[in-house]
């Protein structure tokens, strides 16, 4: 008795924010201003937006005869080799005759998809080539994704056209190696199977992805794994860090920026000492452990070979253990010194420091190279 009134209470509520829904699409329609605080503000934002492209709620626009298909170029084609894997494990999770999963790139032309066989499902209709953008198609999930740059479900009215309105859509973006978006991983079917487990498994499979675009980038430098919980440091939740030779950071991973919280090595320069202040040391096997300057515990790993010694590690990048960072950075220093054969001044430039620093530095370390 108690689970049936939770169930119908949960209909009388979804009933009500629909109907809200509809009303607000006719106060917009009419050109009236109105307020709808239960409706999240980037939904009505996104109507607005379609109503602009000329586009009424009542067009059937997945379905028109003349809908515009676009050409799949060679970025578009690498990008959904990589995706297909991830599409094909959603599919198997969560797949059926009234459903597609698909991905699309930065403009919202998808460039991959799978669906079901049912010719009279709207879903069957979502195929490559097509582009839905707001000018294309209003409000979608994917498109809003794109615009927001965060992971969204629409369900049912959220969308613009009447004609998703018994559709469930979910999109997440996928970040590309240099902090682009490159496109969206989504989920589009029938609203009567509905879960919050499809969210979680599309957000898993778009930082899969980005996590094999960025090794794949960045396979001839050296990449690190960091995360503040070592069960999760051969995992996908692990951050990945690109890096030269000096420990110079070149870029980061989605996963690493969230973790990392105030560095943004993609729009700053950044070096591995500007992120962890305590020594580096050894932990298990195949680890090394440091602590931020925010005091979190942080724990490293070498992704090319996950079998390596830490202490192979520590003596490529000139750290000892009990070393710090700091005297990681200055043989960084001294090695830039030695590249430009001694010139104080070229080093300086080189590293973004003054001369006074890099002789204090010089200074610090014995068996530095002669100055001049």
């Amino acid at each position: 008795f108690f689970q049936d009134n939770i169930t119908k209470f949960m209909r009388n509520k979804i009933s009500k924010y629909e109907a809200r829904l509809l009303a607000a699409k006719l106060n917009m329609q009419a050109g009236l201003n109105f307020v709808e605080q239960d409706i999240p503000s980037h939904i009505i934002s996104s109507w607005r937006r379609s109503r602009s492209h000329g586009i009424l709620t009542t067009d059937e626009k997945l379905i028109a005869a003349d809908q515009a298909r676009y050409v799949i170029d060679d970025n578009d084609r690498y990008l959904a080799e990589v995706v297909g894997d991830e599409i094909e494990a959603i599919w198997d999770s969560f797949g059926g005759d009234n459903w597609v999963v698909y991905c699309t790139n930065s403009q919202a032309l998808i460039i991959k998809a799978k669906h079901g066989s049912n010719p009279f499902s709207k879903s069957y209709a979502i195929n490559e080539g097509l582009r839905i953008q707001e000018c294309d198609i209003g409000t979608t999930a994917p498109s809003l994704a794109l615009k927001e740059k965060q992971s969204l479900t629409l369900t049912a009215a959220e969308h613009y056209l009447e004609e998703f309105k018994n559709m469930f859509c979910c999109a997440a973006p996928i970040w590309g190696p240099w902090g682009k978006i490159l496109g969206t991983l989504n989920i589009t079917g029938s609203e009567n199977f509905r879960s919050r487990l499809v969210e979680k498994k599309i957000q898993t499979a778009a930082m899969k992805i980005e996590n094999r675009l960025f090794i794949d980038t960045h396979k001839n430098n050296q990449i690190l794994k960091i995360h503040f919980d070592q069960e999760f440091i051969n995992s996908h939740l692990a951050g990945l860090i690109a890096i030269n030779e000096f420990g110079d950071i070149l870029s980061a991973s989605r996963n690493s920026l969230e973790l990392l919280e105030d560095i943004d090595p993609i729009h700053k320069r950044h070096d591995i000492g500007d992120i962890f202040f305590s020594d580096i040391v050894p932990t298990g096997q195949y680890c090394l452990k440091s602590t931020m300057r925010n005091g979190v515990v942080f724990y490293i790993q070498n992704h090319q070979n996950d079998g390596a010694r830490p202490m192979d590690f520590m003596a490529a990048h000139g750290v000892r253990s009990g070393g710090s960072v700091r005297e990681l950075s200055d043989l960084h220093v001294i090695e830039t010194v030695k590249r430009t054969n001694g010139n104080i001044s070229k080093a300086a430039e080189k590293l973004g420091l003054s001369r006074t620093t890099i002789y204090r530095v010089l200074h610090r370390q014995r068996g530095a190279p002669t100055a001049r």
